[in-house]
């Protein structure tokens, strides 16, 4: 006598891949959160590489921060921490900026820097007023003042632009006529990573912040980016 052959008929087929599929449809939020959660990671370890290039740059010059691309030589100053830094190219693109491999290409970065502390100023004639400095010694404190902040998305590869123009965020205009969280969002990307922002200060941590945090500041009138 043949013994009856066990199989799977299509109907149970089908009820696996269905249930198959719903796992995978739950699994897939999660696994995405993840690997966002580790771009988010290691961009943050990339700016604090860059904060430590910039003690170092200042350890060697007299405690003078780096300048913008406004100098006279006309050099990036990420490009100008490139020899204390072991590799810059793998570390000025943030790997969750949609259009890093461009500013790769481009030899542009993910990063801008705060120009009230990266500019190009002439050390005897600051703007007190605005707050810039050009000295490690003229600041008051380095945990408390930012440094470098993530591009907008409105600047494209070729764009050029390396620094934010944090010198313009709260003038007397921009506060009077609740402007400032409009300048703010022009130079810089408030929400990267989900709902908030790698921000680096000048003693080399890195903070996530909220895009409402400084929108709420903005409103507030406390100019985050004034050397504290």
């Amino acid at each position: 006598m043949c013994r009856a052959r066990k199989a799977m008929t299509l109907v149970e087929l089908l009820v696996v891949i269905a249930i198959i599929g719903a796992l995978v449809a739950l699994l897939l939020p999660a696994v995405q959160s993840a690997r966002a959660a580790a771009r988010s990671a290691a961009c943050k370890n990339q700016m604090r590489q860059i904060g430590l290039g910039v003690l170092r740059f200042c350890d060697d010059h007299d405690g003078e921060f780096p300048s913008n691309y406004h100098s006279t030589n006309q050099l990036s100053w990420v490009y100008t921490l490139a020899p204390y830094m072991e590799s810059v190219d793998a570390i000025r693109v943030c790997p969750e900026d949609p259009i890093a491999d461009e500013r790769l290409a481009a030899k542009g970065s993910s990063y801008v820097a705060n120009d009230l502390v990266i500019n190009d100023q002439d050390p005897a004639n600051l703007d007190d007023e605005k707050g810039f400095v050009r000295y490690l010694r003229q600041v008051p404190s380095t945990s408390k003042t930012m440094i470098a902040f993530e591009i907008a998305d409105k600047y494209k590869a070729t764009s050029g632009v390396e620094h934010a123009h944090a010198s313009n965020w709260f003038t007397e205009l921009t506060v009077s006529e609740k402007f400032v969280a409009e300048m703010i969002q022009s130079d810089i990307k408030l929400d990267r990573h989900a709902a908030s922002s790698n921000y680096l200060y000048l003693d080399g941590h890195v903070d996530l912040i909220a895009a409402e945090t400084i929108r709420q500041w903005a409103d507030e009138g406390f100019n985050f980016a004034k050397p504290q």
